[in-house]
């Protein structure tokens, strides 16, 4: 069931196996698909669990596999319960059975005390669907662009300028970079606020370790008031030529989308510079600018990581 699911979305889980075996016949990579799944998770793990649905006879026609995150984000406190697929079979459509299948996967992350994620793909409309009905709700996105494109220049001088953090307007940076960072952690868990500052703190040190393949950039008014920053610098991925935007600040709501097009233009311009080859943002619910803004200028948007807050 697995692998017709894998089939359906070929493009984001099957075409990396065909380009890798180009001569393998659908049945070698049906075996390929069956291995890595395998090999990645460990179904004897104690967070792990697979709910099968079945008739009373037994025959089996969807099910939810679930573990733990393997990695978690700036903004998390922990690695949250992870849904890695959930299949039901078209012959059974319209009976519930996804919506009991996420039942049995939050009953078991509330024994976990773990709020329950999922990433999924752009084009799945009916998951999509199935998942906000269930008080799914989007919490970040991934967006990106590759280089080099033609841009067009957000002219500078009529109401803001950008440029270059100095240093004595470092602190501020980091105080209005703080304030949007507390809304992210917000977002999952209720937390001291000591708890914030760590994480926050650990943030801010990829950009210590590497300043020189890191900006932060600074959008101000003709009075030098700072109105929005954005931090542009390696995304510390396996690919170093992958530029991310860590973090973007605005503090005049009703001018978002025109501040924020100084700066991303800006910060885009800095990455391809500094040689990037692409740039990359893991945009949160809560950041200043949302998903449409970067759509209408380009960026690939993949799919969707939602959650439901179970944690107490």
């Amino acid at each position: 069931m697995g692998y017709e699911t894998a089939k359906v979305l070929r493009k984001f889980v099957l075409d990396p196996f065909v380009k890798d075996n180009p001569d393998a016949s659908d049945e070698e990579i049906a075996s390929l698909f069956r291995k890595e799944t395998e090999e990645y998770f460990d179904f004897e793990l104690p967070d792990a669990r697979v709910f099968i649905a079945e008739t009373e006879e037994k025959e089996r026609f969807g099910y939810l596999w679930m573990g733990m995150r393997n990695s978690k984000d700036a903004w998390d406190t922990e690695n949250q319960q992870w849904i890695y697929d959930i299949v039901v079979d078209p012959k059974f459509y319209g009976n519930g059975i996804g919506r009991l299948l996420l039942e049995k996967a939050e009953e078991f992350s509330t024994e976990l005390n773990r709020n329950l994620g999922l990433f999924v793909h752009a084009d799945n409309s009916p998951a999509i669907a199935l998942y906000k009905k269930s008080d799914y709700v989007v919490k970040q996105v991934p967006v990106s662009r590759l280089f080099p494109y033609d841009s067009e220049d957000t002219p500078l001088g009529d109401n803001f300028i950008v440029r270059e953090m100095k240093d004595d307007e470092y602190d501020a940076i980091i105080e209005a970079e703080f304030d949007q960072f507390k809304k992210k952690v917000e977002f999952s868990v209720d937390v001291d606020i000591n708890v914030k500052k760590k994480l926050h703190q650990e943030h801010q040190e990829i950009y210590f370790k590497d300043r020189e393949k890191h900006q932060r950039l600074v959008a101000l008014t003709k009075d030098d008031e700072i109105v929005g920053t954005i931090w542009v610098g390696s995304a510390g991925f396996d690919n170093k030529l992958i530029a991310r935007f860590h973090e973007i600040t605005i503090n005049v709501k009703n001018q978002s989308d025109k501040i924020g097009d100084y700066l991303v233009n800006s910060a885009e311009k800095w990455a391809q510079k500094n040689k990037f080859s692409s740039v990359y943002i893991l945009l949160h619910s809560t950041d200043p600018l949302d998903v449409d803004f970067f759509k209408e200028r380009g960026y690939k948007v993949p799919g969707f990581f939602m959650e439901k807050r179970l944690k107490k």
